[in-house]
């Protein structure tokens, strides 16, 4: 399933209208999605100036020449509306269907006649709505929220909802149907986006597939992550499976280099080193004993990385100027598909010229405070196009960890579908990186990694969180063999 945003709408629209649609075609295209929804007899439209307005005009033509009773409701007049707009209206008028201009006077009255309608249709604003609906729309929406016997169906988004968010304005439409064109907006991942959505049907329009080039994302379900995962082979060892490692850790954060290295092992990595100081190499002797560890030294050589297919570095290393010498040595002096996560993100933000002619997969897994620090982005911004816009600019594999994870390489764009509340504990991330290195080391290309990673966390956690109110990484990283064989299952299944 696609997913799309504010811009990357209007990028698409804007994609199609530069490669021979017309917007009178891609609305009329749009109307033959809805119609296909409206099973009811009497329908009152209320149709804004823009082009989700035209949708509206164009659904209402359509079920007027079905022999249904239309009445349509508009809020200007024909010298604020969009071409699309303007030209529906016009053929509205041609049919001496009966159009009504909106005031307040004559709103008590509007009211009563919708309910007596068997469908009342939102398509005041579309997704490019950034503020609270003012004035009459605010008026109108109130209004008609307190119609709770009426079927209300929201033309690609409820008025007054925020796009990207999926939170409310001020004043919003609460619909009983949304029908979202083209891709699922990325605002309905927010699962409180339901009190105004309703149910969610999503219909793409008759068009050529131009989501690729336009770059939308697309939501990795069960079904796409489970194809990638491979199964280990009857005559493999742990030469196969690969050598990671991982320079995390320090005396007072020693945690953090525990967990991300038992997920390594538990995530199936060959051989996993970690290279810290003593007090983490004394304390994983214990907590993880099939780990191999290494003296952290004070400078790195290119000799320190030669036997390792992988590289994993960050997770509890501290800011130290130590810290800051080996974070520029790994840029400097290795090769190997690297994942940077935790303090390492926020000694590269200082640093972003270390990722210039990087010739490797570099995955960064910031949570959305690290990644505030690697690019600048304010509550308003649209996520998804800013994620997929810093990994282009720079390169890299941007993890973007939250509710339904961002996943991108600047070209193909992901929201995974795993992961839950119940996660939301200290050390989660330590442990995803350690679950993406093993699998880089294991051979996986850096976005599968990436994708394959995030997943597989989530679906553990996911796993428990049936029979926990809250999931410590400890207890996560025990479920995650069971999680990947799980998943091998699955996939054989669907095969």
């Amino acid at each position: 399933m696609k997913i799309g945003s504010s811009q990357f709408m209007k990028q698409y629209d804007e994609y199609l209208l530069n490669h021979g649609y017309q917007i009178n075609e891609l609305v009329d295209k749009a109307s033959d999605c809805l119609i296909k929804h409206m099973h009811g007899q009497r329908y009152c439209l209320l149709c804004g100036p823009g082009n989700n307005g035209a949708d509206g005009l164009s659904l209402a033509i359509k079920l007027f020449l079905q022999g249904k009773q239309v009445t349509v409701y508009i809020f200007e007049d024909q010298n604020h509306l969009s071409q699309a707009n303007r030209y529906y209206l016009d053929q509205c008028y041609a049919l001496n269907l009966e159009v009504i201009l909106l005031n307040e006077d004559i709103l008590d009255e509007v009211i009563l006649h919708m309910k007596d309608c068997d469908i009342i249709v939102d398509a005041m604003f579309g997704n490019g709505l950034n503020s609270s609906p003012r004035g009459l729309y605010q008026m109108v929406i109130e209004q008609i929220n307190q119609l709770y016997d009426q079927e209300i169906i929201a033309v690609d988004i409820p008025t007054g909802l925020n796009c990207d968010n999926g939170k409310p304005y001020q004043s919003v439409v609460c619909a009983t149907q949304t029908i979202t064109l083209t891709a699922l907006k990325n605002g309905f991942l927010n699962p409180d986006s339901t009190s105004f959505t309703g149910q969610v049907i999503v219909e793409e329009l008759d068009v050529e597939d131009v989501s690729e080039e336009v770059g939308l994302y697309q939501l990795a379900d069960q079904k796409m992550m489970c194809s990638l995962l491979k199964e280990r082979r009857f005559d493999g060892h742990k030469g196969d499976y690969g050598r990671t490692l991982l320079i995390t850790g320090c005396h007072e954060y020693k945690g953090a280099s525990l967990l991300s290295a038992k997920s390594c092992v538990y995530s199936g990595s060959g051989v996993v080193t970690v290279m810290s100081e003593q007090a983490v190499i004394d304390a994983l002797t214990v907590y993880c004993p099939e780990v191999t560890t290494q003296l952290r030294p004070a400078v790195m050589r290119k000799e320190d990385f030669l036997k390792y297919q992988a590289i994993l570095i960050g997770c509890g290393l501290g800011q130290s100027i130590d810290s800051y010498r080996h974070v520029i040595d790994v840029f400097s002096m290795s090769h190997q598909p690297l994942v940077v996560d935790a303090d390492a993100l926020t000694i590269l933000s200082s640093n972003l010229d270390l990722l210039k002619n990087q010739e490797r997969d570099i995955i960064l897994t910031p949570h959305m405070g690290e990644f505030r620090r690697l690019c600048e982005f304010d509550e308003h911004s649209d996520m998804l196009f800013v994620a997929r816009n810093f990994a282009l600019k720079h390169h890299v594999i941007l993890v973007l960890k939250g509710p339904y994870t961002i996943v991108t390489d600047g070209q193909e764009s992901y929201r995974i579908f795993a992961g839950n509340k119940a996660m939301a504990s200290g050390g989660m991330g330590d442990t995803l990186a350690g679950i993406i290195t093993s699998l880089l080391g294991q051979g996986y290309g850096g976005l599968q990694a990436a994708m394959l990673g995030v997943y597989i966390h989530g679906r553990a956690g996911d796993c428990l969180a049936n029979d926990a109110y809250t999931i410590i990484p400890s207890k996560l990283i025990d479920v995650i063999p069971q999680t990947m064989l799980q998943m091998i299952y699955e996939k054989n299944d669907l095969s």
